[in-house]
């Protein structure tokens, strides 16, 4: 067959070419120490870099590979008006990051360094898309998921989240029962699994190795059942092994949570069980 004389039709603000220009422009900002940041004002995209020393993460130690990609944004008006420049928003995020990171035992603010980009509000949202997609994947946005979503509710009993769960010692995850998705052993292999990808070439290869790798099958531990008819919710549990020893692990009390076993183990994607923890 005969090449086609049509061009491909360009679009100067598809994710990709969006990607693989903010990534340029990310990669080329100084690396500032988390924990040296001084106050700035506007509202932007965030990407912080591991430097510590825990094994889990050695493979991106020191590497030009965001452990964590965030925005802040200024804030839309309603009547159209544009973006207020004056108030410290991306900073603010950047500072809430920094205590909620100091509060675990195994983690400091001194162990990440942080690149910024301030930008007007039209592309925050778009631009945090891009991100993400161009530095797929992303450890604490799509495996380690929990650093950044808002503290868990009251409408339905809480798992830990699988950040929670590796960096223990947030007030926020105090109680809480295990992650519903994954052991521990199988949350440090998702981990390793998930920084072999990242350090692939681009190209079709990594894309496949990543389509796999959010399709890979996660067996629930846990979830919650229907309520019973005196208006209690039981906690169905899959993996019983798994659910008792995580919860020690956490120092969980199971007296007051009622649970059964149940008989069939159910599954979910390794992006649906992420999503499920946000």
């Amino acid at each position: 067959m005969a090449p086609s004389s049509v061009s491909p039709q360009f679009n100067p603000l598809s994710l990709d070419l969006l990607g693989r220009n903010l990534r340029a422009e990310m990669d080329g900002r100084p690396r500032v120490p988390l924990d040296q940041v001084t106050g700035f004002p506007g509202a932007g995209l965030y990407a912080l870099y591991y430097k510590g020393d825990l094994e889990i993460y050695a493979g991106i130690k020191d590497k030009d590979i965001p452990i964590y990609v965030g925005k802040a944004s200024a804030g839309d008006s309603n009547y159209g008006d544009p973006s207020t420049l004056d108030k410290r928003k991306l900073f603010d995020r950047i500072s809430d990051h920094r205590r909620s990171i100091g509060e675990p035992g195994n983690l400091h603010a001194s162990h990440f360094d942080v690149r910024y980009l301030t930008l007007d509000d039209i592309w925050i949202v778009l631009g945090e898309r891009a991100l993400l997609r161009a530095y797929s994947p992303v450890l604490w946005n799509t495996v380690v998921t929990g650093f950044g979503g808002n503290p868990p509710g009251r409408g339905r009993r809480n798992a830990r989240s699988v950040w929670d769960s590796i960096h223990p010692g947030r007030k926020r995850a105090a109680g809480l029962t295990c992650n519903r998705s994954y052991s521990s052993a199988e949350m440090r292999e998702l981990v390793q699994d998930g920084i072999e990808i990242s350090l692939m070439d681009a190209g079709a290869e990594r894309d496949q190795k990543l389509l796999e790798f959010r399709n890979r099958p996660a067996e629930v531990i846990w979830q919650e059942g229907k309520s019973s008819a005196q208006g209690v919710k039981l906690v169905l549990v899959f993996r019983k092994e798994v659910f008792l020893e995580e919860n020690e692990r956490f120092g969980v009390d199971l007296s007051g949570i009622p649970w059964q076993p149940a008989d069939v183990p159910q599954q979910k994607t390794t992006e649906e069980a992420a999503l499920d923890a946000l």
